[in-house]
């Protein structure tokens, strides 16, 4: 039997993790607005509540990072995800606000745009060994 590359197990379980975080982020933000929150304000909660759990998440599981340095790690990880927030509600911005697109169809596709940063990033930046 072949063993699965390292690269390659860790992209799998990232991938876990993004749907996870996926699911998370754009269930608050249609229950956020159910709510009748702006619709930017419940796009960057949503998102840095489903940054927080990939953040734990990948630290553990995807990357085996061990270390007790989360306290110095998880900012640093907000920093990189806020690159996201910014496409994030840049897109929402400019295709729901200001064009009507569904705010759904523009979050599937600001999420799919920015997955390979938020892989590499962390991967390189954060939890490197």
């Amino acid at each position: 039997m072949i063993k699965p590359s390292k690269n390659l197990q860790q992209f799998s379980r990232y991938a876990a993790v993004g749907a996870l975080s996926a699911t998370i982020d754009l269930g608050l933000l249609n229950l956020l607005l159910y709510f009748h929150w702006p619709v930017l304000e419940a796009n960057t909660v949503a998102f840095v509540v489903a940054v927080i759990n990939s953040f734990f998440l990948n630290k553990y599981w995807t990357y085996n990072d061990t270390t007790s340095k989360w306290q110095s790690q998880l900012p640093f990880y907000i920093l990189i995800y806020a690159v996201g927030l910014g496409l994030s509600n840049g897109s929402i911005y400019a295709l729901n606000i200001i064009m009507h697109w569904n705010v759904n169809l523009v979050k599937i596709l600001s999420m799919a745009a920015i997955i390979v940063w938020n892989f590499l990033a962390p991967k390189f930046l954060v939890f490197k060994k």
